[in-house]
């Protein structure tokens, strides 16, 4: 009988080392995990342009612009929006530049009465460390907006306002466009 007394002792012991090193070991695999580090959606990131759109005669009045399109103004003229009728669009900035050129086009969708504007923004840039989960965002100081004339006056785009030299944000708008 003392046998089968010390037998279960130390079958007890073993037991109780395997389960201490077992949850040590689960403990270990688990203080090596870190949560997914993604970046959440109300977290500020590199901000778009904000551009709203006015009406030329009445400049408290915003105004659509028709058949509306945004393109890159370079040899692939990678469009960057589009939509049917707008008052208000971002566009990003070429955060890897000092210099990014548009092409704003209003009736794109009819060949007959499609106007094509160009505008080229420069800034200088700042990175901004957010955290570990986002990384950097860009933010734009000192801009500068220049439309491009066209012969004959033929601009769509007939004036602009520039509300905000830095861009930190996309709370309100940064320039007006009247049209």
């Amino acid at each position: 009988m003392w046998k089968m007394l010390y037998f279960w002792k130390k079958e007890d012991k073993l037991t109780m080392i395997k389960r201490i090193v077992f949850s040590f070991t689960l403990l270990l695999v688990f203080a090596g995990c870190t949560r997914d580090d993604i970046c959440p959606e109300e977290t500020a990131t590199t901000p778009l342009l904000q551009i709203q759109f006015k009406d030329i005669t009445d400049r408290t009045q915003s105004k659509t612009v028709t058949a509306f399109r945004v393109l890159i103004n370079d040899a692939d003229t990678l469009e960057i929006y589009l939509g049917e009728s707008d008052t208000l669009v971002g566009i990003p900035l070429n955060t890897l530049a000092t210099l990014s050129s548009f092409q704003f086009i209003t009736n794109s969708s009819d060949s007959t009465a499609v106007n094509t504007d160009i505008m080229t923004f420069q800034y200088s840039t700042a990175d901004i460390y957010v955290n570990r989960a986002c990384a950097f965002k860009t933010i734009y100081n000192d801009l500068e907006v220049d439309l491009e004339p066209e012969s004959g006056d033929n601009n769509w785009i007939q004036d602009y306002t520039l509300l905000k030299t830095t861009i930190e944000d996309e709370t309100d708008a940064h320039l007006t466009i009247f049209h």
